[in-house]
């Protein structure tokens, strides 16, 4: 009885070899007529059709033949049968993944083109001296609807009460939370300091989306003096557990909203450099994180890329901090700066606060907790059950808080 081959025919193989190269050829005509190793990307492959048809398909098929090649028939079918499994996995997740609410609704500019508008350095700005108006739904469900205003220089503009002389600042970073999503002008977090802090004015710098990275970005193109008409003041951050994946580029920021954030690693020193955003600075890693949240298990498992943060990651995030405030305090007589960690809602974001906690100590970088300051299981501290961000009354007592702690009674 004759022993089976154990290997595809020379004919057979022949044919792979000649497939694969063909393709090869055709993926490198391909980069060298659109600019070569740096059009490898995820902005290639959302924007351009030809990167799926003409490179990543034409690659994805000589591996293919080239492992048939050189494969024992075993392993290759093997492999197809593992490929298999893995498909009907997939199909098996989409069909059981439960159903979550569909949020959905942007700020529409009024009487200009857009809202938000491109920014080489921080992925987006706020247009200046722009309003918009902000729906938003939960499913068929409306659960806001408001007016935003910015100022000349793109902040979300922060009435004062009359009759009190601002002769100081206070100066507001962090994301949408500081920003008032889903809030009027008067219901903001910077509206509040500046009601509890009566000789203090509050300049918005809230940001949807924003994370530290942003706060050192505008550290360092430096015309934030320029912004401020007082002379001398304090500078607070607002900190949230999900802050850390927009320092080092998750999986669900670097492929979506914050694909062009500003992308900071630590230097020999220790020190945060800057290194693109994350679509150029680690093209490979960010191609990678997009297949993976395109995967039906993933998402039924809610899985992220980083499985969880490393120590390094918590220090960098601190190590942000800290050089932002170092060179915030290089343009403005500071009288303080202070991180605030906010509000959290589950037992892993609460043990991400502890270990940003650590990180900031270690650094040097003054912080006050605030994740218990109330219960975020109370419906009226947040804006709706599907919508996480602070409500009105969260930021009011965020606000008197943070003006005791920071200022002290003579501020007020």
């Amino acid at each position: 009885m004759k022993t089976p081959n154990r290997m595809l025919s020379a004919r057979a193989r022949a044919l792979l070899f000649m497939v694969a190269g063909s393709c090869t050829v055709i993926a490198a005509i391909t980069l060298a007529r659109r600019g070569g190793y740096s059009y490898i990307n995820l902005d290639s492959l959302l924007n351009d059709p030809g990167f799926s048809t003409l490179l990543l398909l034409p690659l994805s098929v000589a591996f293919a033949c080239v492992m048939a090649a050189m494969l024992p028939i075993v392993v290759t079918v093997n492999v197809a049968i593992l490929i298999s499994l893995v498909g009907l996995l997939e199909a098996g997740a989409r069909l059981l993944a439960p159903e979550h609410p569909l949020i959905h609704g942007e700020p529409e500019a009024i009487g200009t083109s857009t809202f938000y508008v491109p920014d080489n350095y921080l992925g987006h700005v706020m247009a200046p001296s722009v309003r918009a108006r902000h729906r938003r739904w939960v499913d068929n469900r409306q659960i806001y609807d408001v007016l935003y205003g910015t100022d000349a220089w793109g902040r979300r503009e922060t009435p004062t009460s009359a009759g009190s002389k601002r002769t100081s600042f206070i100066l507001l970073f962090g994301d949408s939370n500081m920003f008032g999503e889903g809030l009027s002008q008067t219901e903001t977090l910077p509206y509040f300091a500046g009601e509890a802090a009566r000789t203090y004015r509050p300049y918005n710098y809230g940001v949807s989306g924003y994370g530290p990275s942003h706060f050192l970005a505008l550290s360092r193109r430096g015309r934030v003096r320029q912004e401020i008409s007082e002379r001398d003041g304090y500078a607070v951050f607002y900190l949230i557990p999900a802050h850390v994946g927009r320092v080092i580029g998750s999986s669900n920021v670097s492929t979506g909203w914050g694909r062009h954030f500003p992308y900071f690693v630590a230097n020999g020193h220790g020190e945060p450099v800057t290194d693109g955003n994350f679509v150029h600075a680690r093209p490979f890693t960010t191609l990678a994180y997009y297949l993976w949240t395109k995967s039906n298990l993933a998402n039924y498992f809610r899985a992220t890329l980083p499985l969880w943060y490393t120590k390094s990651d918590y220090q960098l995030t601190a190590k942000v901090l800290k050089e932002s405030s170092h060179l915030l305090g290089q343009q403005l007589q500071l009288r303080g700066f202070t991180v605030v960690l906010g509000q959290v809602y589950d037992n892993e974001q609460r043990r991400v606060a502890r270990a940003l906690s650590e990180a900031l100590r270690s650094e040097g970088v003054p912080y006050l907790d605030y994740t218990e300051l109330f219960d975020t299981r109370d419906m009226k501290y947040r804006l709706a059950k599907d919508d996480y961000h602070n409500s009105a009354l969260a930021n009011n007592v965020i606000a008197n808080r943070l003006v005791a702690d920071l200022l002290g009674a003579g501020a007020r």
